[in-house]
């Protein structure tokens, strides 16, 4: 019989249409109801295998195998059957298979992600996206990724959808390397490829909103690994162009990129050269929470050489009166504490030093962080009621990491603690 909740056959081989068997059972029984399920044309597809790119005379919510151990065995092998709509067909069901934990494990034991390097690059559009989608899902795994990484074709084929893919399989494989990039061990493997971050840098001047986002945040992933390279192929030109960007989210994503760079030494001397911290005043001011927060984790980096300091000093006033209400900004701690390491960097200053203790070192005093009842380590606190589960922010991705929030709490009230030693402090101390 089919089974409509595991989206299988209970037996490899069925002598009758097990849609007629269950027509007959709700016959017999008198059940009223619609089953999407049972009815021609099939409707309500699962959502996990919905492609953006249909394949004709496939549906996707039926299996043509069992999905136990033997089943999952010969889908494998159907792989790479000469039948085109045969291979389609496994491609789904790996996808829908992967879902489930136990099965996703056997079939990486079985070298799913060897077996699909060479339909990467088929000229069937379909396979293409779906292969992406499913490397994906394996990047998810530790053991899915020490498979992957054990074939750099696959990474290397992956930058070449990026580039010469249609726009659906553009998406699908950017989002791949961005899993992959999650991850210190891939970001090695990744930048050993040549020519991956100037690849990177074409596509984020010239493709769709979506698909320049997930290039951001692999950029982001592989400048925390080693912004050497991207330093070299002008990324910093590249992100200072992106402030410009009507999307608040591009912005926001290549200030935490232009963050990564600034951690070299030498992004810190481009970032003097083009005055950042003057160029990054009006977005403190922005209304998009997002952009307050990304601009105040550059000016992190942007205050930390002498020629900034100095150079923040001619706009002391309204730069000090900025930061310090944003302090204030009790809804989003992680706002709080960019906005603290900033005072505390400017305090270097004497000059910046001695405006704070006159005119802001009672509010800073006042600067209240919200407990840990209140906040649920998301960007800021909006959500009424309770929810499951704590989570931190990643560049607004869906599965964020997870942070401690009491030792993140403490952090910040330790910030403030610095920051109102570095207020006071003298050079006699």
């Amino acid at each position: 019989m089919f089974c409509p909740h595991k989206n299988s056959f209970l037996q490899l081989v069925c002598a009758v249409n097990p849609r007629v068997i269950n027509k007959a059972v709700d016959q017999a029984m008198q059940v009223q109801h619609f089953d999407p399920h049972t009815e021609i044309p099939p409707a309500q597809r699962l959502e996990s295998m919905q492609p953006s790119l249909y394949a004709p005379h496939v549906d996707i919510t039926r299996a043509r195998l069992g999905f136990g151990r033997i089943g999952i065995r010969l889908i494998v092998r159907d792989l790479h059957s000469s039948d085109p709509y045969i291979k389609l067909q496994a491609l789904h069901t790996v996808l829908d298979q992967l879902q489930i934990s136990e099965n996703a494990m056997h079939l990486i034991n079985l070298h799913i992600a060897h077996r699909l390097v060479d339909l990467m690059l088929v000229r069937n559009p379909i396979v293409r996206e779906k292969v992406c989608l499913i490397l994906t899902v394996l990047a998810s795994y530790q053991q899915g990724r020490a498979q992957i990484l054990t074939r750099p074709l696959i990474i290397t084929n992956l930058v070449w959808l990026t580039m010469r893919g249609r726009k659906e399989i553009r998406y699908a494989s950017a989002y791949t390397l961005k899993t992959l990039s999650q991850h210190l061990c891939c970001c090695e493997a990744m930048m050993a490829q040549e020519q991956i971050v100037d690849n990177l840098l074409k596509m984020i001047k010239n493709d769709h909103t979506g698909i320049v986002l997930l290039h951001l945040r692999t950029m982001s992933n592989l400048c925390d690994w080693d912004p050497v390279p991207a330093l070299r192929a002008n990324a910093f030109q590249v992100m200072l162009a992106l402030f410009k960007n009507k999307d608040e989210r591009i912005v926001a994503a290549s200030m935490e990129c232009m963050a990564q760079l600034c951690s070299h030494t030498i992004g810190k001397e481009l970032a003097d050269m083009n005055d950042i911290t003057f160029v990054l005043r009006p977005f403190l001011l922005s209304t998009s929470i997002f952009i307050k927060i990304s601009a105040a984790g550059l000016m992190q980096y942007t205050t930390l050489t002498t020629r900034s300091k100095w150079r923040a000093k001619e706009v002391c006033n309204d730069l000090t009166k900025v930061l310090v209400n944003l302090c204030h900004h009790t809804n989003s701690p992680i706002l709080q504490l960019r906005c603290i390491q900033i005072l505390i960097n400017l305090c270097d200053c004497p000059d910046i030093r001695y405006h704070m203790k006159a005119h802001w070192e009672k509010k800073v005093k006042r600067i209240t962080i919200c407990s840990l009842e209140l906040w649920d380590g998301t960007d800021e606190i909006k959500f009424y009621g309770l929810d499951t589960g704590i989570k931190g922010r990643l560049f607004f991705d869906k599965n964020p990491e997870l942070v401690n929030l009491q030792t993140y709490i403490k952090r910040v009230y330790e910030a403030k603690k610095q920051l109102i030693a570095a207020i006071n402090w003298t050079p006699y101390d």
